[in-house]
């Protein structure tokens, strides 16, 4: 099992990658405009007609919203689209620290708890235990739900 969430997918499309790129396109808007009006696009990136790197656009906050990138490859009449989901890289080494911290915590506290022997020094190990249990569904849930929902728009969109 991975510490953080990440989800790679393949699948072929019977659309050349030109028409790939065009469906892409028409529902990406440009990051830069993002910033100076309001988009109504599903994804925010860059296409280009051997790849992409977008992500959801979404009217809330969410840290752990999977940046997407794909390459598109011509295979035979039409193309295989290859797409990896990952975290944002601060936001990779932000959790890292954390679960880090966590699982120190842990470790600290066994060895309390092991050298002191009272039923108290078990509060420290055990604490740390829930917090990493509950930072991973955070993180598993802000992660997977998103992804799998725009692994289906996409899908939808090239097949």
């Amino acid at each position: 099992m991975k510490i953080l969430p990440s989800l790679t997918d393949s699948f072929p499309s019977s659309k050349t990658p030109e028409e790939i790129c065009a469906i892409l396109q028409s529902v990406t808007s440009s990051p830069k405009l993002r910033f100076f009006q309001s988009c109504n696009e599903e994804f925010i990136g860059e296409v280009t007609p051997s790849d992409f790197r977008i992500t959801g656009n979404i009217s809330y906050r969410n840290s752990f919203l999977p940046r997407i990138t794909g390459t598109i490859s011509p295979d035979g009449y039409g193309s295989r689209i290859m797409i990896k989901m990952h975290l944002h890289p601060f936001v990779s080494v932000f959790c890292s620290i954390w679960l880090g911290f966590m699982a120190l915590s842990f470790l600290f506290g066994l060895l309390i708890s092991f050298t002191d022997g009272s039923s108290q020094a078990w509060f420290l190990p055990v604490s740390s235990a829930g917090m990493f249990a509950f930072s991973q569904v955070l993180i598993r849930l802000g992660f997977f739900l998103p992804a799998r929902k725009t692994q289906r728009r996409i899908r939808e969109l090239i097949q």
